[in-house]
C-alpha cells in the first residue's frame, strides 16, 4: 500500500511539473510548432493529458468506485439510456452547413486527428476532475433524491464556474459568459449519464465527442457554422433530453453509482439482542 502511494505521488508531481512547464511557455508565447494554431493543440494535448494524470492519481487514492462492474447485458442496457446524450454531442456539429458546403474543413487529416486527441484530453481531464473526484465526494453524502439532483446541479455549476478561467487567456466576456452556462448543462448531462451507468468512461466519451463536433470548424476549418434550422433543431433537441433525463432521474428507484459508492453497513452482531 505504501508503495502504491509513492508510486501515485511520483507521477503526481512529474505530471505536475510537465503541466506547469507548458502553463509557463505558453504564458511566454514560446511556440514549440511554428503555425500558432497547431502549436495550440500541441500545447493542450500535453497539458490536458499531465492534468487528467494528475487527477487520475487523485482518484486512485479515493475510496471512488466509478467504473462499471457488472453483468454485460445490464451494462449495455444503461449504455441505451446514454443515446439522447450522445444525440446531443453529435449535434454540435452542425451537419447542416457541412452537407451544403457552407462550411468546411480545411486542414489535414493529421490536425484533424490531432485536433481529435486534444478534446478527448481535454474531457479526460475535465471528467476525471469533476466526475471523477468532485461528484462522488458529494454524492455518497446524498441520501433523498432531492440531495442527488441538488448534488448534480451544484457541482455542474462549479464546473461551469471554472470555466471563467478563460478570461485570464484573454476570451472575450460575453463568449464566456456563454461557455459557463452551456458547460454547466453540458456538466450535468454528463453527470446524469455517470449516475446512470456508473461508468466515468462514458461521461468522457460525451464530452469529447461535444466538444470536438462543436470546436471542428472553428479550429481546422471554415466557413459559416449556424442558420435558422440549426438553432431550431439545438433547441428542441436540447429541451426534450433534458425532459427525457427528468424523467428517467425521476422513474429510477436507485442507480448504480450511488449504491456503488454507498458506504457499507456494518451487519449487527447476532448475540446482540436487537431493538424493536
Amino acid at each position: 500500500m505504501q508503495k502504491k502511494k509513492l508510486i501515485l505521488k511520483i507521477i503526481r508531481i512529474l505530471s505536475a511539473a510537465v503541466l506547469i512547464a507548458f502553463v509557463v511557455l505558453e504564458s511566454f508565447k514560446v511556440h514549440l510548432i511554428p503555425d500558432e494554431n497547431h502549436d495550440l493543440i500541441a500545447n493542450v494535448i500535453i497539458t490536458r493529458t499531465a492534468a487528467a494524470v494528475f487527477f487520475l492519481t487523485v482518484l486512485l487514492e479515493t475510496d471512488a468506485k466509478v467504473a462499471s462492474r457488472r453483468p454485460a447485458n445490464e451494462y449495455l442496457k444503461s449504455l441505451i439510456l446514454v443515446i439522447p446524450a450522445l444525440l446531443v454531442a453529435v449535434n454540435n456539429l452542425p451537419i447542416i452547413s457541412l452537407a451544403t458546403g457552407r462550411c468546411f474543413v480545411t486542414d489535414t487529416w493529421v490536425w484533424v486527428v490531432l485536433f481529435a486527441a486534444e478534446h478527448i484530453a481535454v474531457a479526460a481531464f475535465e471528467e476525471i476532475a469533476f466526475r471523477g473526484v468532485l461528484f462522488p465526494y458529494y454524492l455518497k453524502k446524498c441520501k433523498t433524491r432531492l440531495q442527488v439532483f441538488a448534488c448534480i446541479a451544484i457541482t455542474s455549476c462549479i464546473f461551469g464556474l471554472y470555466h471563467l478561467f478563460n478570461l485570464i487567456s484573454g476570451a472575450g466576456f460575453g463568449a464566456v459568459i456563454r461557455q459557463v452556462g452551456y458547460s454547466a448543462l453540458i456538466g450535468a448531462m454528463c453527470a446524469t449519464c455517470m449516475l446512470i451507468t456508473g461508468d466515468i468512461l462514458v461521461p468522457i466519451l460525451l464530452h469529447a465527442v461535444y466538444n470536438f463536433c462543436g470546436m471542428l470548424i472553428d479550429t481546422v476549418g471554415g466557413g459559416e457554422m449556424w442558420d435558422v434550422p440549426t438553432i431550431v433543431i439545438t433547441c428542441v433537441l436540447g429541451v426534450a433530453v433534458f425532459g427525457f433525463y427528468l424523467g428517467v432521474f425521476l422513474k429510477k428507484k436507485t442507480f448504480r453509482l450511488i449504491e456503488a459508492n454507498r458506504p457499507e453497513t456494518v451487519e449487527a452482531d447476532p448475540a446482540e439482542p436487537q431493538k424493536m
